[in-house]
């Protein structure tokens, strides 16, 4: 189970920021300019490509290569959940947690939702067990409440990616999901760098303005609009209806993310991506779109 956290992990962690300043590794653009420490733009834009050939490469080639590199970037980032849930005491049975995260996201490829609920049912289960099979039992409700957390945020979420692979007319849906989501991000912090000026979350996260919401939103219906009916089972409809949960779950699930990190005072999850910070900060909008996206795209193919 979840070992104490080594000091070294704490000095990795940036304390949180103060609400009232700027925030430079949100997307939705500055609420005022920015006053130095941001990230290095070009390292993040040659990270960002070099995961984008990644993905291409393994979703139109390989289910099982796209399968891997799913479970490569989920468990990734539910270890960096439970290593900054930890980093304050709320110690998870981690390695556990990442295995029950493995066999969820195993069922998404080889039996479908009803095995991934089974999975998950099952860990459940097991989660509980592990505790009661403790000799110690110390902290039991907090860690069977934390490992059952990163367990359903992160890789119940991120099955649904792969699920979505597994459709008819897969690769495209899922890469409609993907393109969208990232084409918000990147609208909304163009828009909001050039025009935000009013904080949409400004104890949460001060970057993010009305203004980049807005902006991103009429960006990606724009792309929807005029590519969605080119792109696999899309129509004009169905395309916009896949920008319009892009837009409502991206920005939501970037502030619930930017709302655990204010919790836990720190920066990041991590710090394995240049430029990006963890893989968490990377994929926490993909992981709160992914099961609405996923259900829109199997009415599409129905």
């Amino acid at each position: 189970m979840g070992a104490k956290k080594p000091s070294c992990w704490r000095s990795r962690i940036s304390a949180a920021p103060d609400p009232s300043s700027p925030e430079p590794d949100d997307a939705g653009g500055p609420a005022a300019a920015p006053q130095g420490g941001g990230r290095n733009l070009t390292l993040a834009i040659l990270t960002g490509l070099g995961l984008v050939g990644l993905i291409l490469l393994t979703l139109f080639t390989s289910k099982v290569a796209f399968f891997l590199l799913v479970v490569a970037a989920v468990l990734m980032a539910q270890w960096e959940l439970y290593r900054a849930l930890g980093s304050r005491g709320l110690r998870a049975a981690e390695l556990f947690g990442v295995a029950a995260g493995f066999l969820v996201l195993l069922g998404a490829l080889v039996g479908g939702p009803g095995a991934v609920a089974f999975a998950l049912t099952m860990c459940v289960i097991a989660v509980m067990l592990w505790y009661l099979a403790d000799p110690e039992r110390s902290q039991a409700t907090p860690g069977m409440a934390v490992t059952l957390f990163g367990l359903v945020y992160v890789p119940f979420s991120g099955a649904h990616v792969i699920l979505m692979r597994n459709l008819e007319h897969g690769p495209a849906l899922t890469i409609a999901y993907i393109g969208l989501v990232a084409l918000y991000d990147i609208g909304a912090f163009t828009s909001g760098s050039l025009f935000g000026r009013r904080p949409m979350a400004p104890s949460i996260s001060p970057k993010k303005t009305w203004e980049g919401l807005a902006g991103a939103t009429l960006f990606v219906a724009l792309i929807a609009a005029v590519a969605g009916p080119h792109i696999g089972p899309f129509r004009l409809g169905t395309a916009l209806a896949m920008a319009a949960v892009a837009a409502v779950g991206a920005p939501l699930g970037d502030l619930a993310e930017s709302l655990m990190k204010r919790d836990l005072e720190i920066k990041d999850m991590g710090s394995i991506l240049p430029g990006h910070g963890g893989f968490l900060d990377r994929i926490d909008a993909l992981l709160f779109v992914a099961p609405p996206a996923y259900w829109l795209a199997r009415m599409i193919v129905a």
